[in-house]
């Protein structure tokens, strides 16, 4: 198991007590009741929020939570269409509430610290729970539930992590300086450039992704998303004129005050020469620092040999 207080561990094994012999429909009507109080929570810490990317990821949380308990609801629904889903006499498994009050790095930290500890206590104890359970659906049922909280926690942990690593540096994130920052973890660029945004003009993402799930992923109108493709259309640009060096992305960072994230650099680098990416890379950078602009370049390192990810940290500093 992971980190968890032994005052969470005791209440933990007061929970799979409370379940562990329960038949399937106390087990799902649990969960649903749960999941609904997880979607109030999120979305009760998404409206107190200041930080955009707090606020943004409490967005992507509370309708997240809302879909588990679609799923779970319409499963309830489907096993028993003439019944609906009832308070289980057991302890809560899901987040307790928490409002600080979000004026300070530690505000911020101190919330998702204790929605983390939350998440990862109801995967641990779904975990334990299909372990126990007396029989086969139940053991399904809660080793779904498990994923759903594991995919949760990690979500949490990496703006965490982001905004401890500013933290170590006595730095906040909108205070780092203008030029150019490489990040193995996308999730983690887009977190820096929601931050970053109430001091910038305008923002730019260069994505493979489907355009308009990363338009949905922000949770904003005022993000211009561009599709990296070869196919022709408007809010496209191909790959060979983002490699240029005095083509359209030297323009956009030269405006002043500017963030450009490019995604997924190393599959740029299977449709156009490394060479030349880099150069425009090295010349973004300058540009950005000379104009008080932000390139961020997502990468993953796996994906690329030492030497080019070595020449891409000489031009651009790490971020973890």
């Amino acid at each position: 198991m992971s980190n968890l207080s032994p005052e969470l561990r005791e209440y933990m094994e007061k929970v799979i007590e409370a379940l562990k012999n329960r038949p399937v429909k106390e087990v799902l009507s649990y969960a649903i009741f749960n999941e609904k109080d997880e979607v109030e929570y999120y979305r009760k810490l998404a409206e107190h929020a200041g930080r955009e990317s707090i606020k943004v990821l409490f967005i992507q949380m509370a309708e997240e939570s809302q879909e588990h308990y679609d799923r779970l609801y319409s499963l309830f629904k489907k096993l028993y269409p003439d019944e609906e889903p009832v308070k289980v006499d057991a302890p809560p498994v899901e987040v307790a509430p928490l409002y600080p009050k979000f004026e300070t790095v530690d505000d911020y930290l101190e919330a998702l610290e204790y929605c983390m500890q939350s998440e990862l206590f109801a995967k641990e104890t779904y975990e334990v729970l299909a372990l126990k359970a007396e029989n086969e659906e139940s053991r399904v049922l809660f080793a779904q539930l498990a994923e759903m909280e594991k995919d949760h926690y990690l979500r949490l942990k990496k703006l965490y992590d982001l905004l401890t690593s500013f933290k170590r540096q006595k730095l906040l994130p909108e205070e780092l300086e203008p030029g150019g920052y490489l990040f193995k973890d996308r999730t983690k660029a887009r977190y820096l450039l929601l931050d970053l945004l109430p001091k910038s003009k305008e923002a730019h993402v260069f994505t493979r992704e489907n355009p308009e799930k990363t338009r949905e992923w922000f949770k904003r109108d005022d993000i211009n998303i561009v599709w990296v493709t070869n196919l022709p259309g408007k809010g496209r640009i191909s790959p060979k004129m983002l490699a240029e060096s005095d083509g359209f992305l030297c323009g956009v960072l030269e405006q002043r005050n500017v963030v450009v994230l490019i995604e997924n650099f190393e599959i740029l680098t299977l449709i156009t020469d490394f060479r030349k990416l880099f150069e425009c890379v090295s010349r973004l950078r300058d540009i950005a620092v000379n104009s008080g602009s932000y390139l961020l370049v997502h990468a993953k390192r796996e994906a690329l040999g030492e030497k080019e990810w070595a020449l891409l940290e000489s031009e651009l500093e790490v971020v973890d």
